[in-house]
């Protein structure tokens, strides 16, 4: 039975850094149908000998997941791949948000753990957090705030931990 509902899925890619990395990896996506969500991409020190990571999140069922894993692994640039649904414990996600009131720790309160919330830069009209957590607890705080109208602007990325 082949599985039609899709799911958030978060892969990181140990890479090559070297130009064409995340292109040929996007390419993979794009030649699927799939449209990756967020990404986000670091070179580590050379004389660390470690190259980099490349981790993004993006939606479609599992058979279309273990299609892109075969596909990814196979990239000349990709030394290594973690797979994860977004619910995973093992990710962290962390946003930039524009707030257009200042926030309080009741507004920011995980279900379950605490989240870390830094006031970044206060503006004329707006105040400016980051914010870091598990997908899990995150994303309904900032649903809130977002349905609260809260939120301004917001940034956010997902890692592999």
């Amino acid at each position: 039975m082949t599985d039609i509902q899709k799911r958030h899925w978060v892969f990181r890619a140990r890479v090559l850094d070297r130009a064409g990395a995340l292109t040929s990896i996007a390419s993979a996506f794009s030649n699927e149908g799939i449209s990756i969500d967020t990404v986000v991409g670091h070179g580590l020190e050379a004389q660390a000998g470690v190259d980099g990571s490349v981790v993004m999140t993006f939606w479609c069922n599992e058979d279309e997941k273990d299609i892109m894993v075969r596909k990814v692994r196979r990239l000349s640039k990709v030394t290594g791949l973690e797979e994860y649904p977004y619910q995973s414990q093992n990710l962290r996600k962390s946003a930039i948000l524009t707030a257009t009131r200042r926030l309080a720790p009741h507004d920011v309160a995980g279900e379950e753990s605490f989240l870390t919330c830094e006031l970044v830069n206060k503006g004329v009209d707006t105040w400016t957090y980051f914010l870091a957590g598990s997908p899990s607890e995150l994303d309904p705080v900032l649903k809130k705030l977002e349905t609260e109208n809260i939120v301004k602007d917001i940034v956010y990325s997902v890692v592999g931990l």
